[in-house]
């Protein structure tokens, strides 16, 4: 079984946190840039397999500048870790409107664009066991991003568009453990990261979760290995 936080495809796929400072027209700051770095080798290399000379040569920064913003490998982890599940996209109250965002935000995660936050992912999960301050981010996150999709949840059962018989809470958990297992594809179904049937199955899937009408994706598997 293959181990996607060796895989060399990492190092070309997109940042988690892609050209953020790109956006405001500002060049990255050091931090920043350290941080984008950290996210890549982190995925590509593992906790084990990075050092910080490393990961300060690929910033562009000498080994001792470093430790002027981060003072370990682990305190510079634990920070990706944050900003990582700060990114992660999940539906709020305000996605009341559209009850089909939660499917369609469970979908992207078999994306080819998701390739290195899988990865990340993987990663943290595998560093959580060894780390507490790492595992208690994770479930802190983990608890946050339930909570929001159950209010999210409730938001549309409140406005009708939602089978009012599901529990929310119970819902929600199901929805999480379905994300968490979408981020291993790498590892377990290598073959189907990027597969259009796929995407949309797991999308229908999500949908049927959740009590929607079947949206015709669920034949999965007719000529979907191409």
């Amino acid at each position: 079984m293959s181990n996607p936080r060796n895989s060399p495809s990492a190092a070309s796929a997109t940042s988690v946190s892609r050209n953020r400072a790109a956006k405001s027209g500002a060049p990255a700051s050091t931090p920043e840039r350290i941080l984008t770095s950290a996210e890549r080798l982190f995925a590509q290399r593992g906790f084990d397999g990075v050092t910080m000379p490393m990961l300060a040569a690929a910033s562009g920064i000498t080994a001792g500048a470093i430790y002027k913003h981060f003072e370990s490998k682990s305190d510079l982890f634990f920070k990706v870790v944050q900003r990582m599940v700060r990114s992660v996209p999940i539906p709020t109250a305000e996605g009341e409107s559209d009850p089909t965002l939660l499917p369609r935000i469970v979908a992207t995660y078999t994306t080819q664009k998701a390739k290195l936050l899988r990865q990340l992912a993987v990663e943290i999960h595998y560093t959580s066991v060894k780390h507490p301050k790492v595992r208690q981010v994770l479930r802190r996150s983990l608890d946050h991003n339930i909570e929001q999709i159950r209010d999210g949840i409730l938001a549309m059962q409140r406005a009708g568009k939602l089978d009012q018989t599901i529990d929310p809470e119970s819902l929600a958990c199901v929805i999480m453990v379905f994300v968490m297992g979408l981020m291993h594809m790498e590892t377990l179904l290598p073959h189907l990261v990027g597969d259009a049937k796929w995407h949309d199955f797991v999308q229908d899937r999500a949908a049927a979760l959740m009590g929607m009408p079947d949206s015709g994706f669920s034949r999965f598997g007719e000529g979907s290995r191409q």
